[in-house]
């Protein structure tokens, strides 16, 4: 496989971002705006990123600095899944080893090469964006109108939050292309931005404001309600790992990133061999 990446590939690595922090982020009257100003912004800056990228990558310090500046978000994304899943559904499990589990598993997802995490990206956020949309038509006629808010001047402390969020991830990313992918960092942020803020939408006028504030994880709450029949009467399950296989794929990207240093590939990961050649001598 030659080492690049398509562009719907790429388009789908980083729709993931938005899509991985529909879990996570709280949910008031102005997060629908925010998501869509925060992905829009990052979608701009990732598209110069991702145009510096050919120039940023010559450097060998450079790359060794942006593999240094992965490790934040990666150790951040894989505690916060180790939370939730500890918060609500394995309950009874330490902390240390869901996070263990993920880190094995996003590693071992990284070895495959940023081709294959961008190449499984693509049927990934297909499923989670149809997830995202089913969940918000099975529960359309328990919608409250009433809690539609304008937007007000908080509106600019829920855009720097969620901006902050998507920021380090999608900019690293996009300096970590292997070639010109401006146009698809942009479209990719920009569809998962505006999936984020369908879904925020729905758990406002779900929810109302003040319900969804008491909530830790509101958007996760908020798709319970919806169910089909006696066979999917936990909606939220079915609703939270797509998302979970979001952030899981962003993991990988990212450990793809700590490892290109190392490995120098973009296609499937080939640590360099070192292996000493013995001489043979000749027989007299």
């Amino acid at each position: 496989m030659r080492e690049r990446l398509f562009p719907r590939w790429g388009a789908a690595l980083f729709a993931l971002l938005p899509l991985s922090e529909i879990l996570y982020t709280p949910v008031n009257g102005q997060t629908v705006y925010a998501a869509v100003l925060a992905s829009l912004i990052c979608a701009l800056l990732c598209a110069g990123g991702a145009r510096l990228a050919p120039s940023w990558q010559r450097s060998r310090v450079l790359q060794w600095l942006l593999a240094l500046a992965a490790l934040w978000p990666l150790t951040r994304s894989l505690a916060r899944m180790g939370i939730f899943l500890r918060d609500t559904v394995f309950v009874n499990r330490p902390l240390w080893s869901l996070i263990l589990l993920l880190t094995v598993c996003a590693m071992l997802a990284a070895t495959a090469g940023l081709n294959r995490c961008a190449m499984w990206a693509l049927p990934v956020a297909w499923l989670a964006g149809g997830v995202v949309v089913l969940s918000g038509v099975l529960t359309a006629s328990q919608l409250t109108p009433s809690y539609w808010q304008a937007p007000d001047g908080s509106l600019s402390a829920q855009v720097w939050d969620i901006f902050w969020a998507l920021l380090p991830t999608s900019f690293i990313l996009s300096l970590s292309l292997p070639e010109k992918l401006a146009g698809a960092a942009s479209r990719g942020l920009a569809a998962g931005g505006a999936l984020f803020a369908l879904i925020s939408l729905r758990t406002a006028l779900l929810l109302g404001t003040h319900t969804a504030a008491l909530l830790p994880y509101p958007n996760f709450s908020a798709a319970g309600l919806a169910s089909i029949g006696d066979f999917a009467r936990h909606g939220e399950v079915f609703f939270a790992v797509p998302l979970l296989l979001c952030e899981l794929g962003r993991c990988a990207a990212l450990a793809c990133v700590l490892l290109l240093p190392i490995t120098r590939s973009y296609g499937v990961m080939r640590f360099p061999e070192r292996t000493m050649k013995k001489k043979q001598k000749k027989p007299r």
